[in-house]
């Protein structure tokens, strides 16, 4: 059950949840076709993402003491967030700490408005879920274009795989940037455009339905079922999965195969997930069947997705 309240007392307390969250969704473990602590892809280790979790978190601090100390008391436009300049800056700083690649810019996406809400929420002591969900709607909804520049900014830096092409907008065309601001895009314009095809990006289109009305309960009610924060890591990974087919393996290996992921990931929680024997069994076959494509079967967006899920179980209250 989800907690009625907002437990973070400090913007200490949030940043905790911020780099737990990301720490806990990279050790949970076997999450299926993930980087994990017992499994690196070719070139990316799971020491990369360690390095890239560390590099980010004077990031997250300033980003998070901007956003307290400049709130005013009966603020009416969120625009002076600047998401997209913190994802420029942080990505810039995960990438220079390590070589495995772009190991981070989803947690990046998820975590920060989500950080942004609880700031805010702490700041104006409006600590219920449903101040949190309404916070949150308002600094999308005020997101500017040069948030969306700052955006394409950080991805090139990252240079992700699996972008594909798009007729607009293209990451690829170097004409982009001009049609952004002709056209007036902010950070919501864009990721309404891209939500067909991208989870993340379906996520701020929809408020982070994903995390906020399947996930969280879900992992709530998974952790106090078994006391266990891994089984509720993983758990939690492979519900999501199981409804979302992912769209990064989408992307990468097409629709027919992320369906298969989704309805594998489906046939493991029927067996009690990572809580049972046979669970274990099928999900480590599972996890061996996809890391044998060194990453064109990683569900990696649903990793971002849960780790957004673990610190908003963090900062409503969870402790383990």
């Amino acid at each position: 059950m989800i907690s009625k309240l907002i437990s973070a007392k400090s913007l200490d307390d949030i940043l905790r949840c911020i780099n737990l969250a990301s720490l806990l969704e990279l050790s949970g473990w076997p999450k299926p076709g993930n980087v994990h602590r017992l499994k690196d892809f070719e070139s990316t280790r799971f020491e990369h993402f360690l390095a890239g979790i560390s590099a980010i978190q004077p990031n997250f601090r300033l980003f998070c003491e901007n956003i307290y100390d400049n709130l005013e008391k009966n603020e009416v436009d969120y625009g002076f967030i600047q998401l997209g300049q913190f994802f420029e800056s942080a990505s810039y700083h995960m990438m220079q700490w390590q070589q495995g690649g772009n190991v981070l810019l989803g947690h990046l996406l998820i975590l920060a408005p989500l950080a942004a809400a609880g700031i805010i929420c702490l700041k104006q002591q409006l600590l219920t879920f449903l101040n949190f969900n309404e916070i949150l709607k308002r600094i999308i909804n005020d997101t500017t274009i040069n948030d969306t520049i700052s955006l394409y900014k950080a991805i090139k830096l990252c240079n992700p795989g699996g972008l594909g092409k798009i007729e607009k907008y293209d990451l690829n065309d170097d004409n982009s940037i001009n049609e952004i601001k002709n056209d007036k895009i902010t950070l919501k314009n864009i990721f309404e455009i891209s939500q067909e095809y991208d989870m993340i990006s379906r996520e701020y289109s929809t408020n982070f339905s994903i995390i906020l009305k399947e996930g969280l309960p879900y992992f709530f009610n998974t952790y106090e079922t078994y006391n266990d924060i891994n089984i509720a890591t993983v758990n939690t990974f492979l519900k999501v999965l199981s409804n979302h087919p992912d769209t990064l393996i989408i992307r990468k290996s097409g629709v027919n195969n992320a369906k298969y992921v989704s309805e594998a990931a489906d046939r493991v929680l029927k067996l009690g997930g990572i809580a049972t024997k046979n669970g274990q069994k099928s999900v480590t076959k599972l996890d061996k069947e996809l890391q044998f494509k060194n990453g064109l079967m990683n569900p990696g967006t649903t990793a971002d997705i849960t780790a957004g899920i673990i610190f908003c179980g963090l900062l409503f209250g969870l402790r383990f």
